[in-house]
Formats: structure tokens, sequence, C-alpha cells
């Protein structure tokens, strides 16, 4: 398994777990070394973390399953095409990507939602003209100081757009869950309509 963008490496290491063995990629530096630190524990199967950009990075061999999780489409149209060429490149006859994609139904129907956690404030917002999912974190102790995460949102018909000149169609789509941020609740499974994002699996195209 290849993962993109791991993070601090809790995904890969329950992979690993698993029985597994998982190459995880990740962009900063200090991130990267928190999953290493999850990767010197012993486990059914391996996990070696790699720092680098996976638009640049060079990887030997290929893999049974790629997966990207909570961040597909930071950038622009051409960057998800070249990362998706890249994903095509990395997989193994017969194997598959698993790609969280965000969509826009549901980031345009929480635009304005604003969440209190602890000192942390939080502002869900939509880019109708970008498409885009803008999520918007500040401490209530200094506004002036915020974050931001913006990404490109694809309906399944866009993302099969997209996907044109990759060497990778659409095999199945999985709506993921939905959370109303009036009442605080989180829905694990909804209907494609009202999910957050959906798991695009994707095959090499014949």
């Amino acid at each position: 398994v290849l993962e993109l963008g791991a993070g601090p490496g809790q995904v890969a290491a329950a992979l690993a777990d698993l029985g597994y063995d998982v190459v995880a990629v990740e962009l900063v530096p200090a991130i990267a070394a928190r999953a290493r630190d999850l990767a010197a524990v012993p486990r059914a199967g391996t996990m070696t973390v790699l720092q680098g950009d996976f638009y640049e990075i060079e990887l030997a061999g290929t893999f049974d399953v790629v997966c990207y999780w909570d961040g597909f489409g930071i950038g622009s149209d051409t960057d998800q095409r070249l990362l998706l060429q890249r994903v095509r490149e990395w997989l193994a006859p017969g194997g598959h990507a698993l790609i969280e994609v965000y969509t826009p139904w549901y980031w345009a129907w929480a635009a304005g939602r604003i969440m209190r956690m602890g000192r942390a404030v939080r502002q869900y917002d939509f880019d109708g003209r970008g498409n885009r999912m803008l999520d918007t974190w500040w401490s209530a102790e200094d506004p002036t100081f915020t974050v931001m995460q913006s990404l490109r949102c694809y309906a399944p018909a866009d993302l099969a757009l997209l996907l044109e000149g990759t060497g990778l169609h659409v095999v199945a789509v999985t709506p993921g869950g939905y959370y109303d941020a009036e009442s605080g609740r989180y829905e694990a499974h909804a209907p494609l309509a009202r999910a957050m994002s959906y798991v695009a699996t994707l095959a090499a195209a014949s």
C-alpha cells in the first residue's frame, strides 16, 4: 500500500498492524518525523515513511493500492491530473487507487457555519466560482491569525472528466459521512447527495 499525504501516520500504522506493507509519503518534515515514530513500533506488516513532495518523489516498484485521504483537491485541476498520472504509474497490474474527494453540494450547504472547539473557532465556507471548500480556523483569543484549508470539490461526473488522459477510470463511488454543524451530529454513512465526501475507487483504463 502507498499512502499519499500520510500526515503523522495513524492510517499507515493501522494498515501495517493488519499485515500490509505500507509506504507512507508526507511533505512536512516535522509531521513525517512523528510518522517515523509510529513506524519504529513492531507491527504485523512493514511501515516505511518517506518525507517528500508526491509530485516529485521517485518511488521504487509498484503498489496494489494507492490511497489519499483528506487532501485531494489542493491546487489546480492541472495539479490533480499530474498527481493522477503519477498514481497510474505507481499502480501494479490489477491494482486500485482509493481517493477521498470532497463534494461541492455539501460545502455549498455548509457555507457560513461557525463552530467553537475549546479556544479554537472554525468556519466552513465555499468558493462557488472556483468550486472549492474553505475550512478556516482561528484562535478565539487572537482572531487575527487564521489557518485555512482549501480543496477543489468534484462531483463524480466532474471527476470522470478530470480523469481523461490520466490512464485511470472510476470503478466505484462510495459516499462518506455527513456532519451537521448546527446540531454537532455526525453520521458516518450518508446518501451521496448529502455526503461531505466520497471515496472514488480508480483502476487503470483498459
